[in-house]
């Protein structure tokens, strides 16, 4: 009883949290949830709590996949089996994707970690990580295309349709463009060349999420492969930003930030289309840091807004990310068995390459799978967000976004270079 009383979800006492549980079934049951952001973010907030909670509880699942993992399948699973009403789910996609909630966490998250890092640290750290992710995705790129020509379906489009698809950093900012690539060279409408992708990009982030969950717990049978959220283990100091007293004007400063940052991505994307916003965005932020252009109590607001929104939207954003942008659909018509195999052999050849690799670079080599390895096999920014929570690992999403934004404009070009030869 006195651990049941401990218990807090969504930052409610469970008896409240209960209350409210009932107050949404009886609001889709009865078709009055308010078809706008306040009615999706109370839905989101409250399922997710509960999904978020379900996965930090049960012994199995909390060992391999955790409460942040099972919040992201949790909703794919329930937009699939349709528990989800149609009106509701059409106001959360609303509000997750077309009204920018999701854009708004993930400009947040890249502010506050970037500028929560020592800027020493990032530069000596991303210098050698980047090596270390393109040598990774080589790695599965190779073991996809020798694969593909096993099972008959060609050396070059095992290459071309499951590991370019994998590694190009998401759906939004990846497999849609590069379908209009494809597209354009081989003058096949663009639709027919998304059917053909996106199964390799889902399913290669519903591993990432799983191969997570199994890093993690290797991690805490296996200390000395970890630094616990920290990247690299040169023997160099790192210096610790200390933590402050959460304001209210540094909570409203760190949004502006967060969101003029976004804007500057998106001005530059104006001009030069071809590289994704949140690239943009995330130099932007590399140069004021690296360059001390602002005062560090400007910085610390950009820190506290992150620190803010962590706990308070994580499950509701991963939530939406599964309801919205995973579809079982479309990974069960496509999972033939020589496919599943040659996703989870360029998975797991992505995560050992970056693993390994990074070990001898001087990361941990936990650190370095799941920032080298796995979040270039992700849906970008949204699968970064669901695979480091899912590790309790959020330390690492500024060198996470350095590598899938990079991987993602990287493997466009290649794809768009082979399509011509290959295609």
């Amino acid at each position: 009883m006195e651990r049941l009383k401990k218990i807090r979800v969504a930052g409610l006492p469970l008896p409240l949290y209960a209350m409210a549980v009932v107050l949404s079934a009886a609001c889709m049951l009865t078709h009055s949830l308010p078809a706008n952001m306040v009615g999706a973010f109370f839905f989101l907030m409250t399922v997710g709590g509960g999904l978020e909670l379900i996965g930090g509880s049960i012994p199995v699942v909390r060992t391999f996949l955790g409460g942040s993992v099972v919040c992201t399948l949790g909703g794919a699973v329930l937009a699939f089996l349709g528990l989800v009403p149609g009106p509701v789910l059409e106001t959360v996609d609303a509000f997750i994707n077309d009204s920018g909630f999701l854009t708004l966490f993930i400009s947040g998250l890249i502010t506050g970690s970037l500028f929560n890092i020592d800027r020493r640290l990032l530069l000596r750290a991303s210098v050698k990580l980047l090596p270390v992710a393109v040598a990774a995705v080589g790695a599965g790129v190779l073991v996809c295309g020798v694969l593909g020509a096993l099972i008959g379906d060609g050396f070059w489009d095992g290459i071309l349709y499951i590991a370019v698809a994998m590694t190009s950093g998401g759906m939004t900012a990846g497999t849609v463009p590069l379908s209009s690539i494809y597209s354009a060279q081989l003058g096949v409408p663009a639709a027919d060349v998304l059917n053909r992708m996106a199964p390799a990009t889902v399913l290669g982030n519903i591993l990432a999420l799983i191969f997570a969950g199994i890093l993690k717990d290797s991690g805490k049978r296996f200390p000395c492969w970890t630094g616990n959220g920290q990247l690299v283990n040169d023997g160099r100091p790192v210096e610790q930003i200390p933590v402050t007293e959460l304001k209210t004007e540094k909570l409203v400063g760190g949004l502006f930030l967060s969101v003029a940052f976004y804007a500057g991505g998106a001005l530059l994307n104006r001009f030069f289309p071809a590289v994704p916003i949140y690239a943009f965005m995330v130099m932007l932020v590399l140069v004021v840091k690296c360059g001390g252009l602002f005062p560090e109590e400007v910085e610390d607001a950009a820190r506290q807004w992150g620190r803010l929104i962590i706990p308070a939207w994580t499950s509701a954003s991963l939530l939406g990310i599964g309801l919205t942008l995973i579809d079982l659909n479309v990974i069960l018509a496509n999972l033939t068995p020589a496919f599943l195999i040659t996703v989870l052999a360029a998975e797991l050849a992505i995560t050992l390459t970056a693993g390994l690799l990074g070990k001898a670079a001087g990361f941990y080599p936990v650190e370095s799978a799941i920032a080298a390895g796995m979040c270039t096999t992700n849906m970008g920014g949204t699968g970064n967000v669901a695979v480091l929570s899912g590790t309790r690992r959020m330390e690492l999403l500024p060198f996470a976004q350095i590598v899938t934004r990079s991987c993602g404009v990287l493997m466009l070009t290649v794809g768009g270079i082979l399509v011509r030869f290959f295609g």
